[in-house]
């Protein structure tokens, strides 16, 4: 009797278990020996971002499907690089293969991965997009085939559905500096200081946020630092237990490494999207400069 209600027990914590990681679905990042056993698994979508469709056809993983980042990047507003409406990201997806429910797998160079990661949160697959350690680097570094071969996929079927993962310049003036709300700026710290503008109207940054360079995020091989590491650097920009953070950098991209960051430490996270080139250009919103 005794063993049949152990049996119970251990079945009873297997599902509770099974029911408590797909409530908290994928895990943020991957690695190479996971993914590895499941690149022919139809559930799982690998996908390569890129600046430049030449990274993806001199090697890529095998059955990886092609994203250049400004497939689903758009200048609009006077701003540069956004994300992109809701139908195009969702045209996109299709393109590649991707359907409600499949896993998404991202690769490639940190920011632009980022970014991607963004976007895909952003559009309803929170929680079902994770994102290769190390890229491609350490995936060749491990001795994994890469093929230039370009493999047929049949047009999915994705439904967007937009969050609130980004917040603009009117939410950042009305909550950016309440308690619990931590605005991270993720440019190098000659911007935040306001030493130079840049290519901005003006130099120095949003009142209140800390500056956290997204350079500090990554090691060799784009590999991103151990989870100690960016917990101990967000501590220090000042991020307490239960905030919740904003990030914003030059345009949203740099910024885009913090969301992740964030992320991969379980941190509620948005993105100001139009970043500091849209709050510069703003003249009736404060700045601050703090030159050494």
């Amino acid at each position: 009797m005794k063993a049949i209600r152990l049996a119970i027990a251990s079945t009873l914590l297997l599902v509770l278990a099974a029911a408590n990681a797909t409530a908290q679905g994928k895990p943020v990042l991957v690695d190479g020996k996971w993914l590895a056993g499941h690149l022919t698994d139809r559930a799982v979508a690998v996908v390569h971002v890129v600046q430049s469709p030449f990274e993806y056809h001199a090697g890529h993983l095998p059955g990886a499907r092609l994203l250049p980042l400004s497939a689903v990047s758009v200048n609009m507003d006077g701003l540069t690089a956004q994300l992109a409406p809701p139908a195009q990201v969702d045209s996109v997806l299709e393109s590649l293969g991707v359907s409600d429910g499949q896993h998404v797998v991202l690769y490639g160079q940190p920011l632009a991965v980022a970014r991607a990661f963004v976007t895909l949160e952003r559009f309803g697959l929170k929680g079902s997009v994770s994102v290769l350690d190390g890229g491609l680097d350490l995936w060749r570094e491990s001795g994994r085939p890469t093929t230039r071969e370009v493999t047929a996929v049949k047009p999915g079927s994705f439904t967007p559905r937009v969050d609130d993962t980004v917040v603009d310049a009117a939410w950042i003036s009305a909550n950016g500096q309440k308690a619990g709300t931590k605005v991270l700026d993720a440019r190098a710290p000659e911007f935040y200081l306001g030493v130079t503008p840049g290519a901005t109207a003006r130099a120095g940054h949003i009142p209140g946020a800390t500056n956290l360079p997204f350079s500090s995020l990554t090691g060799e091989l784009t590999t991103m630092r151990e989870t100690g590491k960016i917990r101990r650097l967000f501590e220090q920009a000042g991020v307490g237990k239960g905030d919740s953070v904003v990030t914003y950098c030059h345009i949203g991209m740099q910024a885009s490494l913090l969301y992740f960051a964030a992320r991969t430490l379980g941190i509620p996270v948005r993105i100001y999207d139009g970043s500091w080139e849209d709050w510069a250009k703003r003249s009736e919103l404060p700045v601050v400069v703090e030159k050494p």
